[in-house]
Parts: C-alpha cells; sequence; structure tokens
C-alpha cells in the first residue's frame, strides 16, 4: 500500500484539544457563563436608554410639536375650546418646571428630616450640654460652689443659651441686618456676664428667644369669608384718658400650610397687653372696610380674604390687602378682643 494512503489515529493530545473546541467555534476556556452574559446586556440595555434620552433632548422642538398635535386632537375630540397659542404655553410651562426643584413646604416632617441629618453634631452638643448642666447645678443647689463662683456658672449658661440662640437666628435669617441684631445682643450678654448681671443677661436672653421664635413662624394670614363668618367690625372704645375712639377692623386668622392654627404674640391696643392669639382684629381704613363690606354684601361671601403673610426667616407679616391705591395697606392697630 502506498505511504500517503496510510494515516495514524490522532494521537490524545489531538483528541482533547478537539474536545475543547464548542459549538460556538471557541474554546471552552474563552465562553462567557450566563451571569456575564446578564451583565454585558444590562450594560447595553442602560447605554441604549442613556442614548435615547439625549436624543429625545437633542429633538425637544420635535417632541414638543407631536405633543402639541396630540392636545389639540384630544381638545377637538373632547369639545374642549382651546387655541394653539393657548396649548403652546401650557406645554412650554410643563417643560420650563420640568427640572425644577420644588423646596417641600415647612412642617414638623421636613424639620424632623433636618434635625436627622444634622443628628450627629446636634448629639454630641446636646449630651455634652447635660452632662455639664447636671454636673453644674448638682453642685450649686447641693451648696458646694460660693455665692460669686454659683453667678459666674449662671453667667456663663445664660450666654451659651444667648449664643444658640443667635446661631440659629444666623440660621434663618433672611436680612443681614437681622443677623447684626442678633450678634450685637450676643455682645450685650458677654457684656453683662463679665459685670455678673443676671437680671441684663435674663433681658438679653428673652429678646433674642423672642427673636428666634419669630424668624421660625411661618403662617398666613386670612379674614373669614364664609356666609355664617363675621369678616369685620366697626369698634368703639374709651381710652384711659376718657377719649372716645372709633376704628374700622377686619377678622384674621393665622393658620400653617396645613391648616392649622398658629398663635402669635399680639399687642392690644386698647388695653396695652400683649397676648399669644391665633384670631385677631387688625384696623384698616375705612375705604377698605367699605369695600370688603360691599363684597360680602353682594353674595353673602368675601372673595378678598387674604390680609398678608409671615414667611420663616422674615421678622416682620408681609400685607397683601391693597387699599385705595392699589397697593398693600400699612399695617395699623390690632386688638384680641372686641365684646
Amino acid at each position: 500500500m502506498p505511504a500517503e494512503q496510510i494515516q495514524s489515529a490522532p494521537d490524545d493530545d489531538s483528541r482533547r484539544d478537539q474536545a475543547a473546541i464548542d459549538s460556538d467555534g471557541l474554546p471552552s476556556g474563552e465562553r462567557l457563563s450566563l451571569a456575564e452574559m446578564t451583565r454585558i446586556m444590562d450594560v447595553a440595555t442602560t447605554l441604549r436608554k442613556e442614548r435615547a434620552l439625549v436624543e429625545e433632548q437633542l429633538n425637544i422642538d420635535q417632541i414638543k410639536a407631536k405633543l402639541r398635535e396630540r392636545l389639540m386632537e384630544a381638545a377637538r375630540v373632547s369639545g374642549d375650546t382651546v387655541s394653539e397659542a393657548e396649548v403652546d404655553a401650557a406645554v412650554e410651562q410643563y417643560y420650563d418646571r420640568m427640572h425644577k426643584f420644588a423646596e417641600p413646604p415647612h412642617s414638623w416632617r421636613t424639620m424632623v428630616a433636618h434635625v436627622y441629618v444634622r443628628r450627629g453634631p446636634i448629639l454630641k452638643i446636646a449630651a455634652a450640654l447635660v452632662v455639664a448642666a447636671a454636673v453644674l447645678w448638682g453642685m450649686f443647689f447641693a451648696g458646694l460652689l460660693p455665692g460669686k463662683r454659683r453667678d459666674s456658672l449662671q453667667a456663663a449658661n445664660k450666654v451659651s443659651a444667648v449664643a444658640a440662640a443667635v446661631e440659629t437666628i444666623d440660621d434663618v435669617a433672611a436680612d443681614p441686618a437681622i443677623r447684626d441684631e442678633a450678634a450685637a445682643l450676643l455682645a450685650a450678654a458677654q457684656v453683662a456676664a463679665e459685670q455678673q448681671d443676671l437680671a441684663q443677661l435674663d433681658q438679653v436672653l428673652a429678646e433674642v428667644d423672642a427673636l428666634s421664635a419669630a424668624l421660625m413662624q411661618d403662617y398666613t394670614l386670612s379674614i373669614p369669608a364664609g356666609a355664617d363668618e363675621q369678616s369685620a367690625i366697626e369698634r368703639e372704645w374709651n381710652d384711659e384718658q376718657g377719649t372716645r375712639t372709633s376704628g374700622f377692623y377686619v377678622f384674621v386668622e393665622a393658620t400653617d400650610a396645613q391648616g392649622n392654627p398658629v398663635k402669635v404674640p399680639i399687642r392690644n391696643r386698647e388695653t396695652g397687653q400683649t397676648e399669644r392669639v391665633s384670631r385677631w382684629a387688625e384696623q384698616v381704613p375705612q375705604e377698605v372696610f367699605d369695600r370688603l363690606a360691599a363684597d360680602k354684601q353682594a353674595d353673602g361671601l368675601l372673595d378678598e380674604n387674604t390680609f398678608g403673610a409671615k414667611r420663616r426667616g422674615e421678622r416682620e407679616l408681609r400685607i397683601e390687602l391693597p387699599g385705595a391705591g392699589g397697593q398693600p395697606i400699612e399695617r395699623m392697630g390690632q386688638i384680641t378682643s372686641w365684646d
């Protein structure tokens, strides 16, 4: 038999190499596992979505045009009479607001969230203050400290309280002048502490606490508008000198974003006393009083029922009720009782 027709059987190494080749033409060492294939597909899907988003942003005018067509068609089918200009304005307003961040309304939930974010420093400071206060006050009541030393420690504690209130004011105050006022109060507290004038320290602490509390308040001032609610009153009263005075007032109610009553310190012009109330009466010019009276007499309801608003970080109420010239009226007197 010729030599070229004689073929030898493949050796063991050749058989092993051949067995290592899979049906997909790749050696077994180069094949991808199912998990690896899944990860690759996830990456490809993410890239495709991102590319689609980029293309959408680049073709925003075409997308707006299609949206306008759909809105016009929907209005035609439903029988709504809207113009192209109104639809265009609605589309533009939608896209303008799409990526705007709206600050959540102030509530106990947002306050808890802010406290939670800063919980580390707050807990450390609170723990240190509690321990220090417990030790110092324990020594004070036990009579272990001499009089001057007790006064010094009391002064130091009051200055610390003033400093904490000033820090709160700095965080929320919208007006730099308010922060300057708070800094001046802190300086006054430090001077009083050096002189160990505890009475002056108490006065400064009361002022800074009142300022901090006022800045933290956020409420809307509304005039009762219902048919069965009293919206205004004409008031006559005698002052301490016996002078008879008349005035025109609208009733107002302070409520927060959730509709809960908010108590506000109000000085009663007739008594000179300051009370914390959520309902009181604000004096207005007679022409405003007459305008509101005519408004309510027309149908039994008061349409113009917003008096003003007090926002967090601001000290003063912003009056929105317009006067005869269209500008907000200036704030006049207040009363807390009218019986």
